[in-house]
């Protein structure tokens, strides 16, 4: 997926904010690209507080119960925050358009890398759902996102 334009993102951001979006529309990517969008105009502390809030009051707009089990995931949600804000604090400087569509082209959007930092039963807990768990594998730093990035780990 890449964006054209950063009036593309901001509508984006624009219909998970007024939970407009449909929910055929909120994949991993929009995820990404919301969370990055936010992290771009407000502090990490502050876009944690967005984001939580923000999911978990669109999951109830379009019929998705926040659970133990589903909906809303504290754990992936702080960690996929922190992914980001690393990534962004790598490439400052750049547009959002440009940071966007650079996050999507890499390793860092596999939906898969949370797997890298958390073993399977830990992440996928009702715990990590409810609260979050520091990653029990690898630490999440900006040395091993270069490290991912620059393909000197293979966290297939």
């Amino acid at each position: 997926m890449h964006y054209s334009s950063e009036q593309e993102i901001q509508q984006l951001v624009e219909q998970f904010n007024n939970k407009t979006l449909p929910k055929s529309a909120w994949s991993h990517a929009a995820h990404l690209t919301v969370g990055l969008w936010h992290l771009h105009n407000f502090t990490l502390d502050e876009s944690i507080c967005r984001m939580r809030s923000g999911i978990v009051s669109y999951n109830l707009a379009v019929g998705t119960e926040n659970t133990g089990d589903s909906g809303y995931h504290e754990t992936l949600t702080i960690f996929w925050l922190t992914i980001l804000y690393h990534f962004l604090k790598l490439q400052e400087g750049k547009s959002l358009l440009a940071l966007c569509n650079e996050l999507l082209d890499s390793k860092l959007a596999i939906n898969s890398l949370p797997f890298f930092f958390y073993d399977r039963g830990r992440i996928l807990s009702t715990n990590a759902r409810a609260r979050f768990q520091e990653p029990n594998k690898n630490e999440v730093s900006r040395p091993i996102i270069t490290r991912i990035l620059t393909n000197e780990i293979d966290i297939t």
